[in-house]
């Protein structure tokens, strides 16, 4: 298990599981009667409802429309003996619970959750009281408000949004419709207890769409799709509807999971730091369960097994103790039953399967066995009992008891599960990702038992299914393809045919490609989206794409809980209608898709970048060049090498976990501590030198440009101070360090590299510099009790807008950096007024500049990951904040995000960015992927090489190394900018003041590995 979206929440079902029509027993009346307007002045409707049979001498069910949107019903039901309630407690008490008991509630009870009704009298007019009932409907978690007028015999049942109060009273036909406005909003306040916002109908559509299609898409693994919707759908909570805190924290919720799903793990963090205090406090057990699954299925993607067991065992409970009471309540267990079938199962037993699901799995990553075939196999038991629940819950558990055999050795029972769950998955979503990733992990299981024949065919049908979809984005991660690798370095060993085993390590060249940076991902699909603001047709045409997207999801989802019902219930009409809007709605994919790729080819070319051609790849790298990159798993990883020859993959005999640990322990030594320097460990350095190359030694001695495309948590590692060779007793000044014998540069994807490796020629640029640098930042010294600026920061949730001016002011100043451009400026032969400091180092300075006359831009600024601004998904460079509280324009606000970068037009041969701590404070990981972020963004806008750093360096260190580089540029007339570094950097590593990677180390190049023009005449000076 590489993610744990596969497990939707029940809310998700809820639209697909409402009560059949009952077939009307003669033609009915399409009548439309007018019932005044809600509070927020839409007009409201009732009509009779089509194909459904009111009881026999009773009107018909009546839909309740206001603003054309659906807010509810109005139905009638006889109650044999009922009266019309006195004002005493025990009449009504026994109103109350025959209505409770009542089919009727319990088909609202599908929809919704209630709370204790409460009456509603007649008024001066002597009308009847009314029963009110405050509920939230389950999809969307919504306020709607359910009357009940008693009359003799008889329940008139009617529910809406609160803001239709006015119209359900004339459904009614209650006196009280005619009482003021004021009046009517001050009684919904006294139904829940507390001040209730009254909604648009259209707004609330709108949230309830965009949290479905959410929902559907994270189910179903498509990840991008569904953060576009919860952010707007909290965007619209926050912004427009004012919704309360619940409801906002729910949507907070369902993003955080969908985040932690694509793998931005501190991005998660955040937003559930967010939303866990506010449903904590909930009085709903419900919304407290289903926090505590989320939080155990974020601990599972970011693969903390041990947080994520206790969490997962402490959900289930939650979740059972719920579904007891559930029946308790009820005398037995037909309470909000989904079923009607073989058997009832309730909601929250539908809940605990999932629950369950999370368990099984935290038990098998913990190595409880036993534990976790008992939990799944009770989660198959539950789900069994219905025909009516999701079909894919089910084809989740079967792949969990897959999983489970592979563990306990059962080859032959987990290939019965998976190719079930394949059967099930293929029927409801197609050969799309759900299927998919069953297919990856039936595959898994033939590799765990080394028949890698069996393994490497399944893949292949894998990728041969993947090729036929939209896009693959999102579908892969690295552990679903770990068992690939293995298969193929496996039957690779045995192969004599050296062009056999090319050809089978070319396959895997295909395979690695398809996992990406979550992070560098999302700086595309940020950047893609602000390109499309600026040309409003773009916009459009992908909002159709988008709107497109989310209705053929549900589409398929309501087709398949139409063609799981038995031959009785299904309506071969529904079924052709799904099936008519599924394929309308792949055509508009399809056309519009064409659309883009036609009239905008350099959007359509950024947001979906083709697969990279290996023949192509090996053309562009010449003599001595290798490019390297990695797949790295769960408990193993895999190193592949691309030269001019060919290509070869090799073992990494540890997974994600020791490799981060193996990172954090060299980097600390990095950091200074009490005004100190740590000792820098030679030896292990070459211990991780030799775990990640050794296996490539080889091929690696006929390498001296090495291009790394950085995955995980190497995306933290300089590979220059990996140490080639053991250190025995020698000093800094005399290691191995792999930056001398060879030059080291980085790309962010294969993509990118291939991209600027093909750049065309263009005019040189005129001028030699532009730098911003110490911006206007004065630092914030807390006092006790308060946070850092950078918490503070962390704290700012910011939805879109300008940043505030004061929290990036209060960011420690950066004054040494003022020393470092005059430094560079010199070096380049450029004058003065190519430096932007202090107050002049503003975002309108920069968008005032033609950026495309400059060989070399320079920010020697603070960097913000994204995990530093929880709620934005988005790298980005401080510049100095415009003067004020507030700027109005977030595109002066002081932050150039990675989205506005690349919509930039630049020409430059480099990029530096210097005194970025963009390798992540307080120890958390991200910044090598912030960084390969900033540089896809740099390079979308026309830059070919960037230099930055992992951690800030002292000014007279980075001063000297800019010194030495820039001066290495100019007189090697056009020289590569990855060699002029290491000839720096060995200048500083044969100083024993600066022979510390501290020093050195934190400098490296992205880019294409190429030299550059000459930085020399007939470049102008100045300005």
């Amino acid at each position: 298990m590489s993610r744990l979206k596969h497990i939707a929440p029940l809310i998700l079902a809820m639209a697909i599981l409402m009560p059949r029509p009952v077939a009307a027993a003669g033609p009915v009346a399409d009548t439309t009667t007018a019932v005044g307007k809600t509070l927020n002045g839409e007009p409201c409707t009732t009509k009779v409802s089509k194909g459904v049979a009111g009881e026999p001498g009773l009107a018909p069910p009546r839909l309740l429309t206001c603003a054309q949107n659906n807010e509810g019903s109005v139905i009638e039901t006889q109650v044999p003996g009922v009266v019309v309630p006195g004002d005493d407690q025990a009449s009504r008490a026994d109103i109350e619970k025959r209505f409770l008991q009542s089919v009727i509630y319990t088909g609202l009870l599908r929809r919704m959750t209630c709370k204790a009704p409460t009456w509603i009298s007649g008024g001066a007019t002597g009308g009847a009281p009314l029963m009110a009932i405050p509920c939230a409907l389950r999809e969307g978690e919504w306020p709607q408000l359910v009357l009940v007028r008693i009359d003799p015999n008889l329940f008139t049942i009617a529910d809406a949004t609160p803001a239709a109060l006015p119209a359900l009273f004339t459904v009614l036909k209650s006196p009280k419709a005619g009482d003021p406005a004021a009046d009517q909003r001050t009684l919904i306040n006294q139904i829940w207890g507390r001040a209730i916002a009254l909604s648009s109908a259209s707004d609330r559509a709108r949230l309830t769409e965009l949290i479905r299609a959410g929902r559907t898409a994270n189910s179903i693994g498509r990840f991008g799709d569904a953060e576009v919707a919860f952010r707007e759908a909290l965007e619209l909570e926050t912004d427009t509807l004012k919704a309360n805190d619940q409801l906002v924290a729910a949507t907070l919720l369902d993003l955080a999971l969908n985040v932690g799903n694509q793998g931005r793990a501190d991005e998660a963090t955040g937003l559930f730091r967010r939303a866990s205090p506010l449903l904590q406090k909930s009085t709903d057990p419900v919304r407290r369960a289903r926090l505590a699954t989320y939080l155990a299925m974020n601990a599972a993607n970011a693969a903390d097994y041990k947080q994520a067991l206790p969490l997962s065992r402490d959900a289930a409970e939650a979740w059972r103790k719920l579904a007891e009471e559930r029946e308790e309540q009820a005398g037995g267990p037909a309470a909000s039953p989904i079923d009607k079938g073989d058997a009832v199962v309730s909601i929250e037993q539908g809940e605990l399967a999932n629950a369950l699901n999370v368990q099984a799995l935290m038990e098998l990553r913990s190595d409880n066995l036993i534990q976790a075939y008992a939990a799944a196999s009770e989660a198959l038991q539950i789900l069994n009992k219905s025909s009516k629940l999701p079909r894919w819950w089910k084809a989740d558990t079967l792949v969990v008891l897959g999983e489970v055999s592979i563990g306990q050795g059962r080859l032959s029972a987990a290939e019965t599960y998976f190719n079930a769950a394949i059967a099930l998955r293929r029927q409801i979503f197609g050969d799309g990702a759900p299927t998919i990733r069953a297919m990856a992990a039936l595959a898994r299981a033939y590799q765990s038992e080394s028949v890698n024949t069996s393994a490497i065919i399944t893949y292949r049908e894998i990728f041969k299914l993947a090729r036929t979809l939209p896009s693959t984005s999102g579908i892969f991660t690295s552990q679903m393809l770990i068992p690939f690798a293995a298969s193929i370095v496996d039957v690779g060993e045995t192969l004599t045919d050296p062009v056999q085993k090319r050809g089978l390590y070319a396959e895997a060249f295909d395979a690695f490609q398809l996992v990406q940076s979550p992070l560098v991902d999302k700086t595309i699909a940020q950047a893609a989206a602000r390109l499309s603001i600026k040309d409003p047709e773009i916009g459009k045409l992908i909002s159709q794409l988008q709107d497109a997207q989310r209705d053929a999801d549900f589409a398929r989802v309501k087709l398949s809980h139409e063609q799981s019902l038995s031959d009785g219930e299904r309506s071969g009409e529904t079924e052709a209608a799904l099936k008519a809007q599924i394929a309308s709605d792949l055509a508009a994919i399809i056309t519009t898709r064409a659309t883009l790729a036609t009239k905008y080819p350099d959007y359509d070319k950024f947001a979906t970048p083709p697969a990279v051609n290996l023949d192509q790849l090996r053309a562009s790298l010449r003599p001595g060049e290798g490019l390297l990159s990695f797949l790295i798993g769960r408990e193993l990883s895999f190193s592949q090498l691309v030269t001019r020859e060919g290509v070869v993959v090799a073992r990494v005999p540890v997974g994600a976990e020791e490799l981060r640990s193996a990172v954090t322990s060299i980097r600390r030594a990095l950091e200074i501590q009490g005004g100190a320097i740590n000792e820098f460990n030679l030896e292990e350095a070459n211990q991780l030198h030799d775990l990640l190359l050794g296996g490539l030694k080889e091929q690696l001695a006929g390498v001296d440009q090495l291009i790394v495309v950085p995955a995980g948590p190497l995306s933290n590692l300089p590979f220059s101070l990996l140490v080639a060779t053991p250190p025995g007793d020698a000093g800094y000044a005399k290691a191995n360090w792999l930056v001398r014998t060879k030059t080291i540069s980085y790309t962010p994807s294969l993509q990118a590299f291939t991209a600027l490796r093909r750049t065309q020629s263009r005019p040189a640029p005129r001028q030699a510099l532009l730098a911003f640098g110490n911006p206007a930042l004065v630092g914030h010294v807390a006092k006790a009790g308060e946070v850092s600026s950078f918490a503070a920061l962390a704290n700012n949730c910011r939805q879109g807008g300008p940043m505030p001016a004061g929290l990036l002011r209060a960011l420690e100043p950066l004054p040494d950096t003022a020393r470092e451009l005059n430094v560079v400026a010199a070096s380049l032969g450029a004058g003065a007024d190519s430096l932007y400091l202090g107050g002049n180092a503003t975002e309108a300075n920069l968008r005032k500049q033609a950026l495309d006359d400059y060989h070399v831009l320079y920010f020697a600024t603070h960097g913000l990951l994204p995990g530093e601004l929880r709620c934005q998904a988005e790298p980005g460079l401080v510049l100095s904040p415009p003067p004020g509280a507030q700027q109005t324009e977030t595109s002066l606000d002081g932050l150039l995000e990675s989205s506005e970068i690349a919509s930039l037009r630049l020409n430059a041969d480099l990029v530096v960015l210097s005194a970025c701590n963009t390798a992540a404070s307080d120890g958390r990981f991200g910044g090598g992927d912030a960084l390969s972020g900033l540089a896809e963004a740099f390079f979308h806008a026309g830059a070919r090489n960037m230099l930055v750093t992992h951690w800030q360096v002292p000014s007279a260190a980075t001063a000297e190394l800019m010194s030495g580089l820039f001066t290495s540029l100019r007189e090697s007339n056009g020289g590569s900018v990855g060699v002029a570094l290491r000839q720096a950097q060995n200048g500083l590593i044969a100083k024993e003041a600066t022979a510390h990677p501290f020093f050195w180390a934190a400098f490296v190049v992205i880019g294409d590995g190429l030299g550059l023009p000459p930085l020399s005449t007939p470049l102008i000076a100045g300005r």
